[in-house]
């Protein structure tokens, strides 16, 4: 290895980011511990070599997620992984690394700007910015194809070969060095204990006290016994858990090439291609007196997805839209809205997603719920600054008890993307419109207000 080479994967991560590895305060196989009494170790690739990741903690969410088109529900089940505290300190230090590397080549590559979700090169810009930049390029032509789809269990089905030939190409090494070796087996061949099987376990035998204390589930001792017989491992040969602090970079990794091959087709067209994760949007300028052919496009991005292993695209999740005379009409449907990371377009207007406001009334009702019972079980206003900080304009100014400045919440996000999105010429803009009752709505549903 050449000594560039090597100063490219050994370079470390400033000391502005390495602020970014926060202690978390959840409790796992070991106990929490800062950054900063561990970087000396994660630093350094021949300690990484050999250190032992402890199995990730999994359990699954279940909810029912509404589809506007079908009226129906449709039960979804979300696996979550999350990795001991050491090991996710590893996974994070070792995706920054990777992102930077895979920055140098998309900008080398000219595919930059194509995929947008977990880069570390793009700081200060968020889905606002993003939405406004294909909203402004869709309003700038009076004719345009609009295809949007996603892919199907992105993360479960990314095969391991293929996404350790692409990690090759990026850390520009014909083979792993040891270090990364390390993390992509333990992130690739990982193991798991169930969580909810854990904690049943302590329970059954009056451990429960001990990890409600938030230091560790087990001893060292009581860990090596207990997993012999509850550890489950990823014997696959695809699928990284999601979550991690590597996982979302490694997807991007994963689909160089594609992003490669379908910009280059859609640019050919004059056109602007984005992937946020396994979101995809295509915005294609058409002349007035062309037909519209969209299956032929549709059939050149299956042609390309059929490159890539186990990249499976949902046919019944791609939408087809026109959008002409300042009106957006779905081709192969009824919708008149073009929905994109959070909001609604119909041509003329945009909005807020619907379900994105549902979302933040049900939260902010539920946080006054519990306000409310213990108000009454205290016989005093409890709560209410953290209510009025998290779901209303008064958390736009909010600072801490150490007088540091908190970051907005949804009601600042709506506002900004109404500052934003204003900058288009030609839509009007409806945002702040439906959270400007925000306040009033809240206020009814808590008691005691006087």
């Amino acid at each position: 290895m050449n000594l560039s080479n090597r100063s490219r994967l050994g370079a470390c991560t400033s000391s502005a980011k390495m602020k970014m590895f926060k202690t978390k305060y959840f409790t796992h196989f070991d106990k929490r511990i800062s950054f900063e009494n561990v970087k000396d170790k994660i630093q350094n690739p021949e300690w990484v070599t050999q250190h032992g990741f402890y199995p990730f903690l999994h359990y699954k969410i279940i909810f029912n997620k509404y589809s506007r088109e079908t009226k129906m529900k449709k039960r979804k089940i979300r696996n979550i992984y999350y990795a001991a505290h050491i090991d996710g300190y590893i996974y994070s230090y070792y995706g920054d690394k990777i992102n930077e590397l895979y920055n140098s080549l998309t900008i080398k590559r000219k595919i930059d700007d194509v995929s947008i979700a977990y880069r570390n090169n793009k700081k200060g810009k968020s889905n606002i910015h993003f939405t406004a930049e294909v909203i402004n390029f869709i309003t700038k032509h009076k004719r345009s194809y609009i295809l949007v789809t996603d892919f199907s269990d992105f993360f479960d089905n990314l095969d391991h070969r293929y996404l350790k030939e692409k990690l090759k190409i990026v850390l520009d090494r014909k083979n792993l060095p040891s270090d990364y070796y390390n993390v992509f087996k333990n992130i690739t061949k990982f193991s798991y204990i169930n969580k909810k099987k854990l904690e049943r376990y302590l329970i059954d035998n009056k451990e429960d006290t001990y990890f409600k204390r938030k230091e560790r589930y087990l001893t060292t001792e009581q860990f090596n016994n207990y997993k012999y017989t509850n550890i489950e491992k990823n014997s696959k040969p695809y699928g990284i858990p999601q979550g991690s602090g590597i996982s979302a970079v490694l997807s991007n990794v994963y689909l160089l090439d594609f992003d490669q091959e379908l910009n280059n087709y859609v640019e050919s067209y004059n056109g602007m291609y984005r992937r946020y994760c396994d979101d995809i949007i295509i915005v294609i300028p058409m002349n007035i007196e062309n037909n519209l052919d969209f299956e032929m496009h549709e059939n050149k991005i299956n042609e390309i997805s059929a490159k890539v292993p186990n990249l499976i695209i949902q046919r019944e999740k791609t939408n087809h839209y026109l959008y002409q005379d300042k009106k957006i009409n779905e081709i192969n449907g009824t919708s008149k809205n073009l929905d994109y990371l959070g909001f609604r377009f119909d041509g003329e207007r945009i909005y807020l997603r619907e379900k994105s406001l549902f979302k933040f009334y049900t939260r902010a009702y539920r946080k006054v719920k519990v306000c409310n019972k213990l108000s009454k079980l205290h016989g005093r206003k409890v709560k209410r600054r953290e209510l009025y900080k998290t779901y209303t304009h008064l958390g736009r100014n909010y600072k801490n008890p150490r007088n540091e400045k908190v970051k907005g919440n949804f009601i600042t996000y709506a506002e900004r993307a109404q500052s934003e999105f204003e900058s288009i010429n030609n839509i009007e803009v409806k945002v702040k419109d439906q959270v400007k009752k925000h306040w009033s709505k809240i206020r009814k549903k808590l008691v005691n207000q006087s």
